[in-house]
């Protein structure tokens, strides 16, 4: 249904610049969540509401090896591959410029780290109703707190955003991240008077869900200043809907907005073209009265409390996400539990529980593993212990080893006899036999570093 009005876009350029310790220059969107790879989840999202082509854009480098990983997955999805320069800074709003020239509808943009557990159509009916420009999913934040973080002990800050909004209509009328301020966060006496009603909450975050009209994409093309579609797009589009538009006059038909766009004059994007009411009426979603004749107008949708959310940008969430694959799947993605694990591996342990398994991958007899995530052509040898951990793809893990509360990146290998809690072991790093430590981050390019 989604298909017939909107375009689906799906973010995965990003470096991970937040998961150097697991990634190594390794594709993040390729990253293990359960036995599948991060990408998957949004795009499966996508596949269940009806979408069937999704404009994917991926780093130049990493695009042939995303490419063949999900082709092996068998969505029933047309994917259409856009890259980026990997030497590039770019960010998200650069990604969608990037491909503006495709973009023939209003469009449905997720990250690619965005693990979410979300009905679409009333998030897609709600932007009808409320004839949005643009509309976010914000989720409720601290879904990743209760774990133990791997690796040396430092202090943990969350991310936190700080977002205003009008409690009877959802209009978001400020966004800044908390990292932004050190104390104090000012808000203009303008914006309180005109806003009496106006909630501030910093418990509540970004999903990266974002659908967007056409014509915010058309001003994305020709205004090459904003880069991020979080950090700049969304808070200028907020300032700009508080500004008083220019007065159209009445005349003919033809208006000072029929010209050519002028750079940066957002107003003359924003505007109520044929198309929109023919969309407006031939559309199968939500045709309620518009709140406002404001024409460029920013809203939230707050996703259920009580539905998983997070975004796994960095070890926590990576963490989380993993240990909890086991009860949220089935919600995340209409599949039974049983798909958690590949009928291509070979499990011969008898004390085995909440554990995801990929393809390929071999479990001795005499083993005991538990809320574990074990992905794809691993090998555990007999008499091992494996709690609450994640190994990545191709690991090797040899006898009477004990792992509890880690993450073993791709091709590490633990050797015989070794314990090791609380760690993160970089990929292909290879842990010598007998090796025991706790909370330590071991790594080929970085050596390892241990608590202060």
């Amino acid at each position: 249904m989604g298909q017939l009005e909107f375009q689906a876009i799906v973010l995965a350029a990003g470096k991970g610049t937040r998961l150097p310790e697991i990634l190594e220059g390794r594709p993040k969107c390729l990253l293990p969540i359960g036995p599948f790879p991060m990408i998957w989840y949004p795009l499966q999202l996508l596949q269940r509401h009806g979408f069937t082509e999704v404009i994917v854009v991926v780093q130049e480098s990493e695009k042939s090896e995303i490419q063949q990983r999900l082709e092996r997955l068998q969505l029933k999805l047309k994917l259409d591959y856009y890259s980026i320069p990997t030497d590039s800074e770019c960010g998200t709003a650069d990604s969608l410029r990037l491909v503006s020239d495709k973009i023939k509808s209003d469009v449905v943009v997720l990250s690619c780290d965005s693990i979410i557990e979300i009905n679409l159509y009333p998030l897609l009916s709600k932007f009808r109703e409320k004839d949005a420009s643009v509309q976010l999913l914000l989720l409720e934040s601290g879904k990743d707190q209760d774990v133990v973080m791997p690796g040396p002990k430092s202090k943990y800050k969350a991310e936190k955003d700080i977002i205003g909004y009008d409690k009877a209509t959802s209009r978001v009328l400020f966004m800044a991240s908390a990292s932004d301020f050190e104390e104090t966060v000012k808000l203009s006496g303008h914006l309180l008077r005109e806003n009496p009603d106006m909630i501030i909450s910093s418990s509540m975050l970004d999903a990266h869900v974002y659908i967007m009209k056409k014509w915010v994409v058309e001003y994305l093309a020709v205004t090459e200043l904003l880069s991020a579609v979080k950090g700049e797009l969304l808070p200028h589009i907020i300032k700009k809907q508080l500004l008083q538009p220019p007065a159209v006059p009445e005349n003919d038909g033809a208006s000072e907005y029929t010209a050519k766009p002028k750079v940066d004059d957002i107003f003359q994007f924003a505007v109520y073209t044929e198309m929109d009411r023919k969309i407006d009426q031939a559309s199968v979603f939500n045709k309620e009265e518009k709140a406002t004749s404001h024409p460029i107008r920013c809203y939230a949708y707050f996703a259920d409390s009580k539905a998983f959310g997070l975004r796994v940008n960095n070890v926590r969430s990576f963490l989380s996400c993993n240990l909890k694959i086991f009860e949220i799947f089935p919600a995340l993605t209409g599949f039974s539990e049983r798909e958690l694990v590949s009928q291509s591996s070979s499990i011969k342990s008898t004390q085995i529980t909440k554990c995801a398994v990929g393809d390929m991958t071999t479990i001795s007899e005499k083993t005991s593993l538990n809320q574990n995530v074990i992905a794809n052509g691993c090998t555990v040898q007999p008499k091992t212990r494996i709690n609450n951990s994640v190994l990545m793809d191709g690991v090797t893990v040899e006898e009477t080893v004990v792992i509890d509360n880690c993450i073993v990146g791709e091709k590490a290998v633990i050797k015989s006899g070794s314990v090791l809690k609380n760690c993160i072991i970089g990929p292909h790093f290879v842990v010598a036999a007998g090796t025991k430590k706790e909370s330590v981050y071991l790594s080929n390019a970085d050596g390892f570093m241990t608590i202060d």
